[in-house]
């Protein structure tokens, strides 16, 4: 009964705020960065000069009750320009996963790596989609096998479609760490692109929001840290299936 698409004075205040960046500098610098079909770092820094992009701004925004702020300040972006909106909130992908799954500890450790800050711009990824599988969380490959010789998951597979794979500093995989269990075998693992064993593939082509970078990801006997699995193992299915709608804003 109280639910109401009506702006507070704050939604109001931020989706001019929003609008009138992305007047003033997505809609000017829209073109350009159209046909060059490369990723707008110095948009995305002058976003994060004001604020727009950083995890402070996302984590405020996903914390509004009435759950309009950050569908008012996407929709804004994105009638600026939808290529460069989704260069400023394709990191939020990776940071909605971390919040969902991690612990508190691995929140204020993971999320803010997702950015960088102003001066050094930092992206993070979200990788769930594969090649033979789409969003088919069952049908997925990818695998992470515990080592306990070396005390860390090993990763191999392959995934697609994802944003900021070309550049990402840091993605959040999807991986089945125990296939019997079919999705509920599901995972979350953070990754450091620096590591040996991550490959990136080809940026992909898309018809529209040639700014935005999408690309293919492979992961060969790749060692990652046991403590980089978000929360519990297994713990990824039911993640994505309560988190994935609010992601797809993004």
């Amino acid at each position: 009964a109280d639910f109401s698409l009506s702006l507070n004075e704050d939604q109001t205040q931020i989706q001019k705020w929003v609008h009138g960046f992305a007047e003033d500098v997505l809609r000017p610098a829209a073109h350009e960065w159209d046909e060059r079909e490369e990723f707008p770092f110095e948009i995305v820094q002058q976003a994060a000069e004001i604020g727009l992009y950083g995890w402070e701004f996302l984590m405020n925004a996903m914390a509004d009750t009435t759950g309009l702020t950050l569908p008012v300040a996407i929709e804004e972006l994105f009638w600026g320009d939808a290529g460069i909106g989704m260069a400023i909130m394709g990191s939020g992908l990776a940071a909605a996963g971390i919040a969902a799954a991690g612990t508190p500890e691995q929140v204020l450790e993971w999320v803010p790596q997702c950015y960088g800050t102003a001066d050094d711009i930092k992206l993070g990824a979200f990788a769930a989609s594969e090649p033979d599988a789409g969003s088919d969380v069952a049908a997925y490959r990818t695998r992470a096998v515990y080592e306990e010789a070396t005390d860390t998951w090993v990763l191999n597979g392959a995934k697609t479609f994802i944003t900021n794979g070309q550049l990402a500093d840091l993605v959040i995989v999807v991986a089945k760490t125990d296939p019997k269990l079919g999705a509920k075998g599901t995972s979350l693992i953070a990754v450091e692109t620096t590591s040996e064993g991550f490959k990136r593939g080809r940026n992909l082509e898309k018809i529209g929001n040639k700014a935005q970078d999408t690309a293919e990801l492979f992961f060969d006997e790749m060692k990652v840290p046991v403590e980089n699995l978000l929360g519990e193992e297994h713990g990824g299915w039911k993640v994505l299936m309560s988190e994935l709608v609010q992601e797809r804003l993004i």
